[in-house]
């Protein structure tokens, strides 16, 4: 077993995550208006991208002076997260280990941190992704996003712990 495939925290290592229908527009606008409250709070102008199991978009916002770029990173993100079933910066460390293979990659793929799939017990809905700040920032709204909608926190959290250094309570 590979030191990624340890830290992988939740079903997606077991190959028992399903992907499922049921993500809901008002479930994603409330999940997004949670993301911008929170980077509000910090002072970040971000794009936040939701997509249902199948990778297309349910919800996109980008706030005042978000960056034109982060429209693009958000949605692959999002798309990343649910399509291989991992958060972001998982594939960033797979692709820094030099564990994937090469035809693997697809045009919208991406390895930067801040998007997360979005599960609900051991069923994928979708995935959200967040763009226009730090790892930290784009982290941590995208986690109060997560929360919001009631969905796991598990890779959020353990990625802000273990690799930033920092939590949230």
């Amino acid at each position: 077993m590979s030191e990624n495939e340890e830290r992988i925290p939740f079903e997606a290592n077991a190959g028992v995550l399903s992907y499922a229908t049921g993500l809901t527009l008002a479930t994603a606008i409330d999940m997004t208006m949670a993301g911008v409250a929170e980077a509000g709070k910090q002072g970040l102008s971000m794009a936040i991208a939701i997509v249902d199991s199948g990778g297309h978009l349910i919800n996109f916002t980008r706030m005042d002076g978000a960056m034109l770029a982060s429209i693009q990173i958000a949605t692959d993100k999002a798309f990343t997260a649910v399509a291989g079933k991992l958060p972001t910066y998982l594939w960033q460390e797979i692709v820094r280990a030099g564990e994937l293979p090469q035809l693997f990659i697809h045009e919208r793929w991406t390895a930067f941190p801040g998007g997360f799939p979005i599960i609900k017990g051991d069923q994928l809905l979708g995935g959200i992704g967040v763009s226009g700040a730090t790892q930290f920032g784009d982290t941590s709204v995208a986690r109060a996003a997560l929360l919001a909608g009631g969905f796991s926190t598990e890779a959020a959290d353990i990625y802000l712990k273990e690799v930033l250094g920092r939590e949230i309570t």
